[in-house]
């Protein structure tokens, strides 16, 4: 038979058919494949086969697709895949591949059909493929990929006709072309990580399980893998491992405060249970009564009371029930009045208060913002060594009537510094025995400044003191809104 009669045998074929030689150049393609591919021979004899191929991620290493089909006898299977038509789109085809004569004189053959119609329980088989929740695909004995799904390409970052035909084995992610090689090696593997695609940035938490395909005479004809995106079970694990430190850190901080609590409601009961037995051994023996030891007593009883509002005013707080009674006032009158009640609390303590030239009249609350300035009051006298300044200030800024109150104290730990208005914190630098308190007061005083429509905060050095700030809107303000601190205190020092 002469070449011309070769030639027009392979004209007549009805299936598409691509000749190439050992260079995998195209030498020839039938009129059916012209059809199919949108080629014309023109246009594709001279050119790599590979002009057909989409374009892959590139790994260091991988064969040419047609080699890579070669390299195993896959006995006239075809292998599902996509080629390039000649207007750019994919077309997806099934390709068998044969090859006579060695070496340079290699003759290698493409048949190209497009996919068989496939019976109901064949596509039941393929729309589970296509559409599981899962990462599907299944590898030759080179680790060439033959088939995936979607999800997969989605994982891996390319569209799927752009990874038909990668070489697993090539991958740059190494434990898993690891877990591919023990696969060929015909074992299970296993894989849970980060994969990185070849692509883009994208990282995905995986989970992967791959299975060697054994053959009728018990070779490993390839694998198969499924590929789990495990993103949301990470940051569900995330959130767990966020909720049990809380509920960690919840449980020390009540820990704390039961001790703390315990501590400070016993303090003042010793004491004025003592005074008590002595007042009545005293009244049994109708011996005078020392004023003294009265006046010790109502303190500690003070004290008490002090505490069990501070938890009452706490509860009432988080049930959202703690009432403000709100009408006209002069804040320079309530500080004044909180500073006469800490009269007997100053010690060796010096209080410098510069007060207003003009009245700054507010509206608001007196008994709770009272409550609010003696607190700020008692911690700097508290958190201050002996015979140290406490400087009290207060001024109009804009809208604003701004009180601050400074000690020459302990400081306390930038890092906290946020937390401090929290219930029930205390700075790690404070210690229970040597300062009471429950760890309320700022809490209940944030509360109280803030539905006043103003703001407290603080600015402290560790060793240098603390400055405790309170903007409130005063009288005459329209629709003021909470200040920024540093724009009210940068002024100030």
């Amino acid at each position: 038979m002469s070449g011309d009669d070769t030639r027009r045998w392979m004209d007549a074929l009805a299936d598409p058919l691509v000749a190439c030689d050992a260079g995998e150049r195209v030498r020839y393609l039938n009129p059916a494949a012209e059809r199919l591919l949108g080629w014309s021979a023109g246009q594709l004899v001279g050119q790599p086969f590979s002009r057909l191929l989409p374009v892959r991620p590139k790994a260091s290493g991988e064969r040419s697709f047609l080699h890579a089909l070669l390299t195993k006898d896959r006995s006239g299977q075809p292998v599902r895949t996509f080629l390039l038509r000649g207007d750019g789109s994919p077309q997806e085809v099934d390709v068998t591949v044969g090859c006579s004569g060695q070496e340079r004189e290699e003759y290698i053959s493409v048949l190209v059909r497009r996919p068989a119609e496939v019976t109901s329980g064949q596509r039941a088989h393929q729309l589970v493929f296509d559409n599981a929740p899962l990462g599907l695909f299944h590898f030759d004995a080179t680790s060439t990929l033959l088939a995936c799904n979607d999800y997969l390409a989605r994982i891996i970052g390319a569209a799927r006709p752009r990874i038909i035909g990668l070489r697993l084995l090539s991958l740059p992610d190494r434990p898993l072309a690891d877990c591919v090689r023990d696969v060929l090696d015909g074992r299970h593997a296993y894989y849970e990580g980060d994969y990185h695609s070849t692509t883009t940035d994208k990282v995905t938490p995986v989970r992967v399980h791959l299975a060697p395909c054994i053959g009728e005479h018990g070779e490993v004809e390839g694998g198969v893998g499924i590929v789990e995106d495990i993103t949301e079970q990470r940051h569900a694990e995330s959130e767990r491992t966020r909720l049990l430190r809380e509920a960690q850190e919840a449980i020390r901080v009540r820990d704390d405060f039961l001790t703390i609590a315990s501590h400070e409601l016993k303090t003042p009961l010793t004491p004025l249970s003592l005074r008590l037995a002595g007042l009545e051994r005293r009244l049994e023996r109708q011996e005078p009564v020392d004023p003294a030891l009265l006046r010790h007593a109502r303190q500690h009883l003070m004290r008490l009371t002090a505490l069990i509002n501070d938890l009452l005013d706490a509860s009432r707080i988080e049930a959202g029930r703690l009432a403000l009674h709100f009408e006209p006032t002069r804040m320079d009158m309530i500080v004044e009045r909180a500073l006469g009640s800490m009269d007997a609390e100053r010690g060796q303590h010096r209080v410098d208060y510069s007060h207003p030239e003009e009245p700054v009249r507010i509206r608001g609350d007196t008994f709770r913002l009272e409550q609010v300035i003696a607190n700020l009051l008692e911690n700097a006298l508290k958190y201050s060594p002996d015979i140290s300044t406490v400087r009290v200030a207060l001024e109009v800024r804009g809208e604003f009537a701004l009180l601050t109150v400074s000690d020459e104290g302990i400081g306390i730990p930038k890092d906290q510094q946020e937390q401090l208005f929290e219930r029930y914190f205390r700075a790690r630098n404070v210690s229970i025995t040597s300062y009471g308190g429950l760890g309320l007061g700022l809490y209940i005083s944030r509360d109280i400044v803030e539905r006043h429509g103003g703001r407290i905060w603080v600015e402290s050095e560790l060793g240098r003191g603390s400055t405790f700030y309170v903007a409130l809107p005063l009288l005459s303000a329209v629709n003021p809104t909470p200040p920024e601190p540093h724009a009210l205190s940068q002024h100030v020092h």
